[in-house]
């Protein structure tokens, strides 16, 4: 029996994108899910009629926390055993299929898969800066194996991937197209939407807009010798920060074990 895979959807007024979305994450998976945060623009409607969305919600009030914990119970009701999370604005590379993902879930060992993000300036070119390649080099968006233990952070904005999956990790080289930077209205509703939350982060609201990006054709065929140095370069990018990141991760380890009154000391 092939395992089950369902996927996880947060979404507000997805209209711009909905419809390419389900056609593409829709051949790869066996069923969404999906929680729809107070849209007004037909995109409720447009998932409610879809036959992958066995079960859709609406919300009120802005809290991603609430929301992502929301959808994840719907899906463990379909008892799954894989499940994904990625956005509405995100789409596989096309030459992915099931097969691709189902020799990914026969594993017995792995627990969790990455998939690199490359955040698109226009239908046709990703950003291409050397900051925004570090970011793709990193793998942050997640496929994992249903655990009683996972969980999303209950925070407001911003809650990361799924927490408590325990087990091996494995980062693939599969792509997803971020598309939402790419409609400047879209980006604008987000960033108010921020603003009025953590105004103080307007210089972080701004990096939306990807303004002077070095641009970055796509190339769609992953056999290529394109992709291929792509996919080289970033794993080089990304083992350039392993020694910072494992630093980091020791120092935080070792705040969290110390007493309130030596955090002080320490800070």
């Amino acid at each position: 029996m092939m395992p089950k895979l369902v996927v996880l959807l947060r979404v507000k007024d997805g209209i711009f994108f909905v419809h390419e979305w389900l056609e593409n994450v829709g051949k790869l998976v066996d069923e969404i899910v999906a929680v729809d945060n107070g849209s007004t623009d037909g995109t409720f409607e447009v998932l409610k009629a879809h036959p992958k969305v066995v079960d859709i919600v609406q919300t009120e009030g802005f809290n991603e926390g609430r929301d992502k914990n929301l959808v994840y119970a719907m899906a463990r009701k379909r008892n799954p055993d894989w499940c994904l999370w990625i956005d509405v604005d995100e789409l596989f590379e096309p030459e992915l299929t099931r097969a691709d993902f189902e020799r990914l879930m026969r594993s017995k060992i792995v627990n969790k898969y990455g998939f690199r993000r490359f955040h698109f300036v226009d239908r046709e070119h990703f950003a291409g800066s050397r900051y925004r390649l570090h970011y793709s080099a990193g793998h942050d968006r997640l496929l994992w194996r249903e655990s009683p233990q996972g969980y999303f952070e209950n925070v407001i904005i911003d809650s990361p991937n799924v927490k408590g999956i325990s087990g091996l990790r494995v980062n693939t080289d599969f792509r997803l197209k971020h598309l939402g930077y790419i409609n400047k209205e879209i980006v604008d509703k987000k960033a108010d939407i921020y603003r009025a939350i953590i105004p103080e982060k307007e210089e972080t609201f701004q990096e939306m807009y990807l303004h002077n990006e070095r641009k970055i054709k796509w190339e769609d065929k992953r056999s290529s010798l394109k992709v291929r140095k792509m996919n080289w370069l970033l794993t080089y990018l990304r083992l350039t920060t392993i020694f910072p990141r494992i630093i980091n991760k020791i120092k935080g380890f070792i705040k969290s074990r110390l007493k309130p009154g030596l955090q002080k000391q320490v800070q």
